[in-house]
């Protein structure tokens, strides 16, 4: 794993990076809110024969957490700009939670089309917060730490103020690529029913790992490797 920096526009953005030259499509993963490239380390070796790449975009992990600067375009534009410095070729975009919205942007208004696109368990929406959303955020715990540990006040403060609600559900025909969704069985899940029968109806893949709820892969890796690794496959076969 080699540990590096993107910059964009001023503000340095932490990387992960297996630098491997395999034969599968590479992968760019964008994690959650509060969440942190090297919880994504794992990403490295058991996506397969394939460079992986995980950003920590601004206000995260090691990156740079500007006093302001936190809308979805900020968002969007870190990956963008990591996508690329890394020189990544038409990658397979992935991300979890509140990093959905920022892989969906990137894919949208990267220069090239993404050859696929991961979403796990949130829907195609920018979620608007607001100002309310700010304590219970803060205090939300993930894996031991709550959020306001994870990442400095004043981001998780601009995060919020600078939300809005933005609705992705009719770009998901913009985005040119297979699309994946995966989602929980259980309370806690972001996507629910009727936001699973919306994805179909837009032509997207939905698969709903039973036993989990948001959470979907920090307790049983090898379930959801399991969904996850035959979807890869599909899109190195179409692109060998």
């Amino acid at each position: 794993m080699v540990s590096k920096f993107v910059d964009n526009d001023g503000v340095r953005l932490h990387v992960v990076d297996n630098e491997r030259d395999g034969t599968g499509v590479p992968v760019l993963t964008v994690p959650g809110m509060g969440e942190e490239a090297e919880e994504y380390a794992w990403q490295l070796d058991a996506l397969g024969d394939r460079r992986v790449v995980v950003v920590d975009v601004r206000g995260r992990g090691q990156s740079d957490a500007p006093e302001h600067g936190y809308t979805w375009e900020h968002h969007y534009g870190d990956v963008l700009a990591v996508l690329a410095a890394t020189g990544l070729d038409r990658p397979i975009a992935m991300a979890y939670s509140r990093g959905s919205p920022y892989a969906f942007g990137a894919a949208l208004h990267a220069p090239t089309p993404m050859r696929g696109l991961v979403l796990n368990d949130y829907q195609a929406r920018h979620i608007g917060l607001g100002p309310p959303v700010y304590d219970s955020l803060r205090q939300q715990k993930m894996r031991g730490r709550t959020i306001g540990e994870r990442m400095p006040l004043h981001a998780i403060k601009g995060v919020v103020d600078e939300s809005e609600e933005i609705s992705l559900w009719e770009r998901i025909p913009d985005l040119r690529c297979p699309m994946l969704v995966l989602r929980g069985g259980q309370p806690g899940s972001m996507v629910d029913d009727a936001a699973a029968a919306r994805y179909e109806e837009s032509g997207v893949r939905v698969v709903t790992l039973p036993e989990r709820g948001h959470g979907l892969w920090y307790r049983d890796l090898d379930a959801y490797l399991a969904v996850l690794l035959p979807f890869l496959a599909e899109i190195d076969a179409v692109n060998a």
